[in-house]
């Protein structure tokens, strides 16, 4: 059995009672990792909630450049943070890959385990989920954030182009009688400023 109490502030935990924290720690594995160890692969099925007790861990997304494929660090967590909480969310697949950048330790809940303990103890289940929604919220508004942010970024060079080659070039096509004016010009200029 692990002891959960000293990890009890960790993200996932918040609010669960110390009977139902024992309950958890019948089911929670203790595992140290290595600096570049891999727990999990995104797109794979998802079977482990991690809680970190220490060291870092990050949740990279493989973006393919060029004839590459690089891994992006989307986040990281150290002590006291879950990660891995597809394992309870379906279709119960990793969308992101999990490894460790910095030697240290997690405890794991398998999900079968894990599971089954919430179907049985109701009141873990539903902390447990109360909690997970949280995580899940705090996460969309961050991805939300960046997602804004390059919206703006976009909004704006497409401003700056509009005001100058792109409005060229769209008044030349619109002036040209042709019966599909808008299809002619994208025809013709495959990008901006290809023809004058």
């Amino acid at each position: 059995m692990v002891d959960l109490s000293r990890i009890a502030e960790a993200d996932v935990l918040r609010g669960i009672a110390e009977a139902d924290l024992n309950e958890l720690g019948e089911i929670a594995i203790e595992q140290e990792f290595k600096r570049r160890d891999r727990l999990f692969e995104r797109g794979k099925e998802a079977k482990t909630l991690y809680i970190a007790t220490s060291g870092r861990f990050a949740l990279t997304v493989g973006l393919r450049t060029f004839d590459r494929i690089s891994e992006i660090v989307a986040e990281e967590k150290d002590a006291l943070h879950a990660f891995g909480w597809s394992s309870l969310v379906e279709p119960r697949t990793s969308i992101y890959s999990g490894y460790c950048i910095e030697d240290g330790g997690a405890i794991a809940f398998p999900n079968g385990s894990l599971e089954a303990l919430m179907t049985t103890n109701y009141r873990l289940g539903e902390q447990l989920l109360h909690n997970l929604n949280e995580l899940i919220g705090a996460r969309v508004r961050v991805l939300q954030n960046l997602w804004l942010g390059e919206v703006s970024q976009l909004t704006s060079r497409v401003l700056h182009w509009s005001r100058s080659e792109l409005t060229i070039h769209w008044a030349e096509a619109m002036s040209e009688p042709r019966i599909h004016p808008a299809l002619d010009w994208l025809q013709r200029h495959t990008h901006i400023g290809a023809q004058r």
